[in-house]
């Protein structure tokens, strides 16, 4: 058992914080909105078919799905998707440090919007802390300009808000009772949502098929993401949920970012400087703080992908994973 838990971490852990510099190699050579559809769309029938025809589960009513399509809609498409545009433009751990403040997003909805959270004064310092450093993350990793990052780095906060966004409203509505089924629905809903937004972008005139046939780096990051990002770290994410503290396990939602960091500037030799460093500490740093406050408080049911989660689980609000 302490190896079957050990093991389940490491996936959570490690295999969601991989999925960052996976999505990198991927968009060298296929382009982001048709390498997110692939994804999605794989990702999502591989869960279903393993829910339906291999754990025989029932099939989920037509009002949950509908919820799911929405779901899908709000946290994969305008959340995730804009992650595979913006490592175009960013280096893979800035994006993950930036993806890790939907939870400071999130604390912010619940304490103004849903009005569940009151906002404490242990909890102001680091929650400003953090997002005061988000500006100074943009000029590492820059490959068109500081404008182009600049619109990046905005372009992933908003995708952040809106998984924020929905994790909230995900709190409204009745989902299927098994996880599988959930995330099943939403990815692949999202995928071919996706692949219209593709086809309607030229991105096939854009396909070179040299690049992903003969390059293996590309095809190893998909499977990547659909084995192992998918399928293996969110059935390891689940069978913690069931075994574990709920707040242990939430812990991947800082880890993950920690994990993109070091293969990011250790393996793939991403861009930085020292100041940079420094900032993502900070942002880091508060997203733990918040959490640390905020969790004796309160447990509640929200969405949660990391990176692919996707199911409504009774677990502690956290960032997605990344994810991815």
């Amino acid at each position: 058992m302490q190896i079957k838990r050990i093991g389940a971490f490491a996936a959570v852990y490690l295999l969601w914080g991989g999925s960052y510099l996976a999505i990198r190699l991927v968009v060298k050579a296929i382009p982001p909105m048709l390498a997110a559809s692939a994804r999605y769309t794989l990702s999502g029938l591989i869960l279903l078919a393993i829910s339906i025809c291999i754990l025989r589960k029932p099939f989920a009513r037509a009002r949950q799905i509908a919820h799911c399509f929405l779901a899908g809609l709000l946290m994969v498409v305008v959340g995730y998707a804009v992650v595979f545009w913006s490592a175009t433009r960013l280096s893979s751990w800035i994006v993950a440090v930036l993806v890790s403040t939907s939870f400071l997003w999130t604390y912010i909805g619940e304490c103004f919007v849903l009005r569940t959270e009151r906002m404490r004064a242990a909890v102001l310092v680091p929650l400003l802390a953090g997002l005061a450093g988000i500006p100074f993350l943009s000029s590492a990793g820059m490959r068109y300009g500081r404008s182009t990052s600049m619109i990046a780095v905005v372009s992933v906060l908003a995708a952040t808000t809106a998984w924020s966004a929905g994790a909230l409203a995900l709190k409204k509505i009745r989902l299927p009772a098994c996880h599988l089924q959930t995330a099943g629905f939403q990815l692949a809903f999202a995928g071919i949502v996706l692949a219209g937004i593709s086809c309607s972008l030229g991105e096939w005139r854009r396909l070179d098929p040299a690049r992903w046939i003969f390059d293996v780096k590309p095809i190893l990051g998909m499977a990547y993401l659909v084995c192992g990002g998918s399928v293996i770290a969110f059935s390891a994410f689940h069978w913690l949920m069931q075994r574990e503290s709920p707040h242990l396990v939430a812990t991947f939602a800082y880890v993950n970012p920690v994990v993109a960091m070091m293969l990011g500037i250790g393996v793939a030799h991403e861009r930085c400087s020292w100041m940079q460093l420094a900032v993502a500490a900070i942002i880091l740093i508060s997203v733990v703080l918040v959490w640390h406050f905020k969790m004796p408080h309160t447990d509640f049911a929200i969405m949660i992908e990391p990176a692919e989660a996707g199911s409504a689980e009774r677990l502690p609000l956290a960032a997605p994973e990344a994810t991815l």
